[in-house]
C-alpha cells in the first residue's frame, strides 16, 4: 500500500469511525495550541491592515493640507476707474512660511518607521505561524501513517496468534509452518516500519510543542508594539505641527497668532509668559483706534470697534516651549511590560529606540 494511499484510507476510517475498538493517536495538546493561534492571527492581521491603513489616511490628509496651504488666500477689492481693483497686487498663499517639506517628510516617516519598528515585527509573527502550520500538516500525516502501520501490525499479529493456536492435518504441517514462518517476518517487517513512523511522529510532535509554545509567548510582546504603533502616530502629527514653527505674519488677515507655537491661548496646567506685541497687533490696535475715531459720533459708549476687538489685544499669551527638537519624545507605556518565562528563552524583545531584533534570525 503507497503511503498516499494509507493516509487517505486511515482519514476516513477515523472519520466515518468503523472501528470502535481502535483507539487513535493523540494530538490534542498540538491542536488545541494551535487552534488558540489561528485565532490569534486573523485578529493580528486585521491590525495589520489597520495599521496600512492609518499610513494611506494620514498620507491623504497631509497630501491634501499641502495642496490647501499652497492656495492662495482671497484678497480685498476696491472700485476703480476700470472696475475693481485688488488692494494687494500679489496674492498671498495660506501656508505663508509653512515648511511644506516637513509634512511630507512626517508622513514619509510615518510609513518608515511603521514598517520596520512595527509590521515587521508583526510580519515576522506571521511568518512563524506559517512554518508552525506547515508542520501541523506534516505532523497531521505522519499521524494518520502512525495509526494505518499500527492496524496493520495488530492485524498480523492476530493472524500469527491464530495459525499458532492452529492444529493442522498431518500432510499440511509443512505448509502451515510455512505460512506461520512468512506472516511472523511480515509481522517483524511491518512492526519495524511501525516503530521507525512513531520515533518520527514523536520527534515532530515535540518540535510542533515547542513551536507552538514559543510562538504563543511571543504574542505577550506583540502588544508593545501596537503600543508603539499609537506613539508613531502621535510623533508624526508632532512632527507636521512643527511645519508650523516658520509661519510668517499675515499681517492683512485676522489671524488668532503670527506663530502658532509662539502665541497660544492659555490652557490648563501650562505656565505662560506675557510677550511683547507683534507688528500685526499693534497695526490692527491701530487700525481700530482710528475706526473708533471715524465712528465716534454714531458708536455707542460700549462700542469698542466690533469684532477687532478679539484680535487687537496688545499683550500675546506665549507658553514657554522650545521648537519641536527640544519637545520630549512620550513615554511607551508598554516599555518592558512584558516579563520571559523562566521555562522558555523567548524569540521576540520588546521595542526599543534601536530595535535590536532586525539583526536576528528568527527560528521557530
Amino acid at each position: 500500500m503507497g503511503q498516499a494511499w494509507r493516509i487517505v484510507m486511515e482519514n476516513v476510517r477515523q472519520k466515518v469511525g468503523t472501528d470502535r475498538t481502535f483507539k487513535a493517536t493523540s494530538n490534542a495538546r498540538n491542536e488545541a495550541m494551535f487552534k488558540e493561534a489561528t485565532e490569534f492571527c486573523k485578529h493580528l492581521r486585521v491590525l495589520e491592515r489597520d495599521l496600512r491603513s492609518i499610513h494611506k489616511s494620514i498620507d491623504a490628509k497631509f497630501t491634501n493640507l499641502r495642496f490647501i496651504l499652497s492656495s492662495s488666500l482671497p484678497r480685498a477689492f476696491e472700485e476703480g476707474r476700470d472696475g475693481a481693483v485688488p488692494c494687494t497686487e500679489e496674492p498671498k498663499l495660506i501656508g505663508q512660511g509653512v515648511d511644506l517639506e516637513v509634512l511630507q517628510q512626517a508622513a514619509n516617516d510615518l510609513k518608515i518607521r511603521l514598517d520596520e519598528d512595527v509590521i515587521k515585527p508583526l510580519r515576522s509573527w506571521l511568518i512563524a505561524y506559517r512554518s508552525v502550520r506547515d508542520r501541523m500538516e506534516k505532523l497531521e500525516a505522519l499521524r494518520l501513517e502512525l495509526d494505518s502501520r499500527r492496524r496493520t501490525v495488530d492485524s498480523l499479529s492476530e493472524k500469527v496468534d491464530r495459525l499458532d493456536r492452529m492444529q493442522p492435518m498431518p500432510q499440511q504441517k509443512d505448509k502451515h509452518e510455512q505460512d506461520v514462518e512468512k506472516a511472523t517476518q511480515l509481522l517483524q517487517h511491518k512492526g519495524e516500519k511501525q516503530n521507525r513512523t512513531m520515533h518520527a511522529y514523536r520527534e515532530l510532535e515535540l518540535a510542533v510543542f515547542n513551536s507552538l509554545n514559543t510562538l504563543i509567548k511571543d504574542t505577550g510582546v506583540l502588544r508593545d508594539y501596537t503600543g508603539l504603533s499609537l506613539q508613531i502616530v502621535q510623533e508624526c502629527y508632532q512632527k507636521g505641527y512643527a511645519a508650523f514653527s516658520t509661519a510668517t505674519p499675515l499681517l492683512d488677515y485676522n489671524s488668532t497668532s503670527d506663530n502658532p507655537f509662539t502665541h497660544v491661548q492659555m490652557v490648563d496646567n501650562i505656565t505662560a509668559r506675557v510677550g511683547a506685541p507683534s507688528e500685526r497687533s499693534r497695526q490692527q490696535s491701530d487700525r481700530r483706534v482710528a475706526r473708533k475715531d471715524a465712528l465716534g459720533l454714531y458708536a455707542p459708549p460700549s462700542d469698542d470697534g466690533g469684532d477687532a476687538r478679539q484680535y487687537g489685544n496688545d499683550q500675546q499669551i506665549q507658553p514657554q516651549m522650545s521648537g519641536y527638537g527640544d519637545m520630549q519624545h512620550p513615554v511607551n507605556p508598554y516599555h518592558g511590560a512584558y516579563q520571559p518565562s523562566p521555562n522558555a528563552k523567548p524569540l521576540m524583545t520588546s521595542p526599543s529606540r534601536l530595535p535590536v531584533w532586525r539583526d536576528q534570525v528568527m527560528q521557530y
